[in-house]
């Protein structure tokens, strides 16, 4: 990661630690837990790591598995852990005089937030709130992170459609588009959505055994990493000639995808932008088919704030990177759903998954 971002998100933490007549916010990460929020405001990527940011200075506490990776990565003070990461850390506040410390407690097991609330000397404030503003708001390096992710899930789609056939296992598909996401660069992302035929109904149906057959259609929800940073992505094909509603349906979703998309800015209503995709599908008799929500932040995470839905009023804010995805999931016949990522400017959205086009595909 470029080292001058991860200095600026830094000061722009400083800000609202200013805002909070705060000392320090610390960063745990324990056997991989929160490894995202060190990554965001550190450059290190571990599975284990204490990071102080204090008002003039920073300090990552690092074990001897990762101390030269952290003095590669990260352009802060990398210190040797010599006894634990919770006793180097209380050593380090109290070396400088922090008292009022922030932390993510949703972040934290609820056994460290336990001893850390308790450490002497100390008065420790809840920060999640604060990190997942700041890491809402997406800069250059993210954003080109998420689009170089888009163009690598679109190549290594388009290779692994050249391979799918009949008789091919759901699982087997999944591996395949694991196998080539690797192949041409990125790293695989969350667990992938693989659902064919009537199973295709299921918006979170994980990948089976089960044999993909000449006539079904297949729904595939899947991210890429790419340093880090997920693209999200929902596209549906056929082996052969789908039922008549397939294309239909898939027109019909396509339309109420680019509604939606056409109406994001900067200040829209996530609750507003859910209602423009939903009457599309409604004035088709279709709205009850539409059972979730239509799209949410992400980054370092697949899910992150804001959220398009009917039970969510979040106000979309420039910076922003949100999905659009809505679906039509029928019990006993199948679904489709068709997903991309956007990034909003002040008065509109910028499509950041745009080399795999919105197509149906049949193979």
């Amino acid at each position: 990661m470029n080292k001058d971002f991860v200095l600026k998100r830094a000061d722009k933490l400083r800000e609202e630690m200013a805002k909070n007549d705060t000392d320090a916010f610390v960063v745990l990460t324990e056997e991989g837990y929160n490894w995202e929020t060190l990554y965001y405001l550190s450059g290190f990527r571990g599975t284990s790591g204490a990071l102080i940011i204090y008002k003039d200075a920073a300090e990552l506490i690092l074990d001897a598995r990762y101390s030269e990776q952290g003095e590669k990565q990260s352009p802060h003070k990398v210190s040797a852990q010599n006894q634990s990461s919770f006793d180097d850390l209380i050593e380090s506040l109290s070396a400088h005089g922090a008292q009022n410390i922030l932390c993510e407690a949703a972040k934290t097991s609820h056994s460290t937030w336990d001893k850390l609330t308790t450490a002497r000397n100390t008065r420790w404030t809840d920060g999640t709130s604060i990190v997942s503003e700041l890491r809402r708001s997406k800069d250059q390096h993210e954003v080109e992170c998420i689009i170089k992710a888009g163009e690598i899930a679109a190549d290594a789609f388009l290779e692994t459609l050249d391979s799918t056939r009949p008789g091919m296992t759901e699982k087997e598909f999944e591996a395949l588009l694991n196998f080539n996401i690797v192949k041409f660069g990125g790293e695989t992302g969350f667990d992938m959505i693989v659902a064919s035929g009537t199973r295709s109904s299921m918006p979170h149906g994980r990948a089976t055994e089960k044999t993909m057959v000449r006539g079904e259609w297949v729904t595939v929800d899947f991210g890429v990493r790419h340093r880090g940073y997920f693209c999200d992505i929902t596209r549906n094909f056929s082996l052969g000639e789908p039922d008549s509603r397939v294309k239909e349906y898939h027109d019909l979703l396509t339309e109420a995808h680019n509604a939606a998309a056409c109406a994001l800015q900067s200040g829209a209503k996530g609750t507003d932008i859910y209602k423009t995709a939903f009457d599309v599908l409604e004035s088709m008799g279709l709205g009850r088919y539409f059972t979730h929500g239509l799209g949410h932040g992400f980054g370092l995470e697949i899910h992150e704030i804001p959220y398009l839905s009917s039970k969510h009023s979040y106000e979309l804010k420039l910076n922003d990177v949100v999905t659009i995805e809505p679906g039509i999931y029928i019990d006993g016949w199948g679904g489709l759903r068709l997903e991309d990522d956007y990034l909003i400017i002040e008065d509109s959205g910028i499509k950041l998954t745009k080399k795999l086009n919105q197509s149906f595909y049949r193979v």
